[in-house]
């Protein structure tokens, strides 16, 4: 299908060669024919005559790639909106998505691999969500999201993989430097939230369930079992403070 300024530039090179054809056969009348071909005429007339006569398929050429420029444009805006959908990155918090997550820490894996340095997978669950949701507005809800993020950014380096892989739910896999690392990850974010909360910037608490599972290049597992077992121990570890409270 041409795009209506392809169409428009063909129409507009048929239409000035139609009008000279209807001029030249005014003047000329029954000789506009043999008057146009005359090889006798002026070389400059000649010329003239040649050259209108190629203005329409000049014209047509011209519609034509411009038609396929705008095909093109047309499959580079696709491209950008399947990209977009491909997007490693998470809107609303800006950290990485779920496939952005999957796609670095297999590059994470690799190194650990070969440099035989252990990991650390930490998986969070923001607490209440669905409460804070239904019961203050979903823009409560998204702004205890995006303050996760902002606390996960302070205590994880840069170098380490940050993502929400769910709906509430946050994971960080970082360079494992010590066998106490879990807690100490740990401790730091509950106090961030408890300093949070202390300072009532919002209206609600703000509290982490966390789990962690190890990855040591020495017993490699892929990375879903190792999101299976931080996944269950931060369940545990949410069951263990229910009971405790």
């Amino acid at each position: 299908m041409k795009s209506k300024l392809a169409l428009a530039i063909t129409l507009w090179g048929w239409l000035l060669f139609i009008s000279w054809l209807a001029y030249d056969f005014v003047v000329y009348k029954n000789r506009w024919f043999t008057h146009i071909f005359d090889p006798g005429q002026q070389y400059e007339v000649y010329s003239f005559h040649v050259l209108i006569i190629l203005v329409p398929f000049l014209y047509t050429f011209l519609g034509y790639l411009v038609n396929e420029r705008e095909k093109l444009l047309e499959k580079i805006r696709e491209s950008e909106a399947r990209f977009r959908e491909l997007s490693l990155q998470d809107d609303l918090t800006g950290l990485y998505n779920r496939r952005g997550f999957h796609f670095l820490a297999e590059q994470q894996i690799k190194v650990s691999n070969r440099t035989r340095q252990k990991m650390l997978l930490l998986y969070l669950d923001v607490d209440n969500v669905k409460w804070i949701n239904d019961t203050l507005g979903h823009y409560e809800g998204d702004k205890a999201l995006r303050d996760t993020a902002h606390i996960l950014r302070k205590h994880i380096r840069q170098s380490d993989v940050i993502a929400r892989v769910g709906g509430d739910e946050f994971v960080a896999l970082v360079v494992k430097t010590s066998e106490d690392l879990p807690q100490v990850l740990t401790d730091r974010l509950e106090k961030s939230c408890e300093s949070y909360n202390e300072g009532k910037m919002s209206r609600f608490p703000l509290t982490l369930s966390i789990g962690a599972a190890d990855y040591d290049p020495q017993d490699p597992c892929s990375i879903d079992e190792l999101l299976d077992r931080a996944d269950r121990d931060m369940y545990e570890y949410k069951r263990k403070r229910k009971s405790a409270g």
